[in-house]
């Protein structure tokens, strides 16, 4: 495991973390010692990067992750985010999955509605008095005193150019509670925004083979300005593997034809896949050789996953030629939405 500094702080995170929105489980799922197992696992092959969010199963994959690391936090880095929250009612929805879950082999037609319809209630405040309770809530969720990474959970460009949160973050840290902050940026032109914010440490974007938006255009002054890049959703939230449970695409698009246009675009990538290498594992090789990307954090729904996607480490590295085929898919792909 190569192990990269987190912007100019002191913090050093394995190339490979650990995204951890699927620990706590869901409505169709949750398996505590899967969990478990999954953080150990990772941490017996050198895994110390693991993020997650105070709204991810309404705390419990803080909650999971912190008793799981008992004993092993000076191993770990530990990064969350906040900002996200839920109206009553879609708190509510959270709260009354535990009931519905004996059920959730009839309710499975209705996921993606469920979903989306719960998306529906999600508001975000990133007021000083709200990040100062969701990190002194996830210290406590997390049995720890101190938080390696605090991350703002994709915040809208009005409230980066503002600015005001930053001098909360900067309180938080001078008070020992955060060691680093950094972005979650939903879009790339909000991560640009956060080139001249000089706190920070890393901003958190997404990029795959199906999304590669931010490669002309951000990693390059992100990483003049010595600020790292953390890639979410390596994999495409599913479609660049065959494992079946991982497919959370269908949840987050807007229809089922983004869902299909992707999933065609996918197959496409086949001429990477050969006897040493998934599919799944060239897409975060495709990720780690970017210039800027300090680590990328695949989730892993079971411990099967996790030992794939850290297969990418020993698989061969993507070639000339199969990059220039890569840049010329996205290439074609812009062209025709012109």
């Amino acid at each position: 495991m190569k192990y990269n500094q987190l912007g100019q702080s002191d913090i050093w995170v394995s190339e490979l973390g650990l995204g951890c929105q699927s620990l706590g489980g869901g409505l169709y799922h949750r398996n505590k010692n899967e969990s478990k197992a999954i953080i150990y696992k990772a941490l017996d092959e050198g895994v110390n990067f693991f993020d997650t969010s105070d709204h991810y199963s309404r705390g419990l994959s803080e909650q999971w992750l912190g008793a799981a690391l008992k004993g092993r936090r000076q191993d770990v880095v530990l990064a969350t985010k906040a900002g996200t929250r839920y109206t009553r009612l879609g708190d509510f929805a959270s709260s009354i999955r535990p009931v519905l879950r004996p059920f959730s082999s009839y309710l499975r037609p209705l996921k993606v509605s469920f979903h989306r319809a719960r998306a529906t209630q999600k508001r975000q405040d990133f007021s000083p008095a709200y990040l100062t309770r969701a990190v002194e809530a996830s210290l406590t969720r997390l049995s720890t005193s101190y938080l390696d990474l605090f991350q703002l959970h994709k915040p809208p460009a009005s409230e980066l150019q503002a600015g005001e949160c930053f001098e909360t973050l900067e309180r938080l840290q001078e008070q020992g509670k955060i060691r680093s902050y950094g972005v979650s940026c939903a879009t790339t032109s909000d991560a640009l925004l956060c080139l001249d914010k000089p706190g920070i440490v890393s901003v958190q974007v997404g990029i795959s083979l199906l999304d590669l938006e931010a490669v002309p255009t951000l990693l390059k002054q992100m990483e003049s300005q010595c600020i790292s890049v953390i890639v979410r959703n390596p994999r495409a939230q599913g479609h660049l593997t065959t494992e079946l449970s991982d497919i959370m695409a269908e949840t987050y698009a807007k229809n089922n034809i983004e869902v299909a246009e992707k999933s065609r675009r996918a197959m496409k990538f086949s001429f990477l896949v050969n006897e040493r290498r998934t599919l799944a594992q060239a897409a975060l090789q495709f990720v780690l050789q970017l210039p800027g990307v300090i680590t990328a954090i695949p989730r892993a729904v079971n411990v099967q996953q996790l030992m794939d996607n850290l297969g990418a480490l020993n698989a061969p590295r993507l070639v000339a030629r199969e990059i220039d085929g890569i840049l010329a898919d996205s290439h074609n792909s812009r062209a025709g939405d012109v």
